[in-house]
This record gives C-alpha cells, sequence and structure tokens, in this order.
C-alpha cells in the first residue's frame, strides 16, 4: 500500500513539475504512466474519470488526481496523489511570486518564454483533444452530439449549459437505446 502511495505521490507530483498547461495537458502523461506503464487504470477508466473532472467545480489536475488516487489506493492513494499534484505548482508559484517584482514587462526572455509556453500548452491540449476524440467518438451518436455541442461552444454558449445538455442527451439516448432493446427482446 506504502509503494502505490508513494507512486502516487511522485507521479502526480513529477508530472505537476515539468508538464505545463494543467489538467488537459497531463492527460498524455497519466494515459502513460497508470494505462500503458503501471497497468493501475483502464483506458475507459481513464475516459470516465476525464469525463468526471470536466464536470465537477475545481481545478483539473487536482480533481483527476483525487478520482485516480481514489480508484487506486482508497482516501490515502486520493490524498497523496492530490498533495503530489498541487506541491510542485505551491512553490514554483512561490518562486515566480519572489521574482516578479524584478522581472521587466519588457524583458524579451520573459515575452519569449511566455509566448513558448502558451504554444506548447496549445499543443499538448489538441493531443489530449485528438486521442479523447479517437477513444470517444465511436458511433454515429457520439460524433453527432460532439458536433453539436462544439458548435454551441464556438458560438459562445455557457460551458454550464453545454455540460447539463450533453448530460440530458445522454440519458435520453440511453434510455431510447434501452427501450428498443426490450421491445426487440418482446418480439422474439
Amino acid at each position: 500500500m506504502l509503494q502505490k502511495l508513494w507512486l502516487l505521490f511522485f507521479t502526480f507530483a513529477k508530472i505537476a513539475a515539468f508538464v505545463l498547461g494543467g489538467g488537459l495537458a497531463m492527460l498524455p502523461v497519466i494515459e502513460e504512466t497508470f494505462v500503458n506503464k503501471k497497468k493501475l487504470l483502464t483506458g475507459e477508466e481513464l475516459l470516465d474519470v476525464v469525463a468526471l473532472t470536466q464536470t465537477v467545480p475545481g481545478i483539473i489536475a487536482a480533481n483527476a488526481a483525487v478520482s485516480i488516487g481514489m480508484k487506486i489506493a482508497g482516501f490515502a492513494g486520493a490524498v497523496a496523489a492530490l498533495l503530489g499534484a498541487i506541491s510542485p505548482s505551491f512553490v514554483i508559484i512561490l518562486i515566480i511570486a519572489w521574482l516578479f517584482p524584478e522581472l521587466s514587462p519588457d524583458n524579451r526572455f520573459y515575452l519569449g518564454a511566455f509566448a513558448g509556453i502558451r504554444a506548447g500548452v496549445t499543443g499538448l491540449i489538441a493531443v489530449t483533444a485528438w486521442k479523447l476524440g479517437k477513444k470517444t467518438l465511436t458511433g454515429k451518436f457520439e460524433a453527432a452530439a460532439a458536433m453539436i455541442f462544439l458548435l454551441a461552444a464556438l458560438f459562445g454558449v455557457n460551458p454550464g449549459l453545454i455540460i447539463v445538455a450533453a448530460i440530458v442527451t445522454g440519458m435520453v439516448y440511453c434510455r431510447i437505446c434501452v427501450s428498443r432493446v426490450r421491445r426487440m427482446e418482446a418480439e422474439k
């Protein structure tokens, strides 16, 4: 048990320290570590974690750490993963706050660093979206719903409303599918 707790703390601390861009950018590294290498989660379980962390308030990285930690090692795992996820950010923010007053907004290295970080984070989020899309959009319903919700987001619909609409749409679709199966069984 202690070995799993250390793995959760160290893995999330390493991810939080070296992966820029927050929770969504962390997902490929989380998948590689917990699904592909350690085999502590399945791809489906990770998709469930992603869906859950997107629908509850809070920091995506912390929500993912708590959810994955809980799934792997219970409450202690959730605490270990959360502490690992927040410790590097806490230390880094303290250092930046200490150095920030000394930085000039005209400093080209400072401006270049942030331009590079923004570009890198955009790339990481795009890769994550692509991987999630390939795993999630497996049928006509999923593809059509994703397109509708993407258009809604592009037209500025509130993300909370999109999430609620997606939940309701999924529930209605599931209900229709269950009704069809029952009707087909009754006809046999």
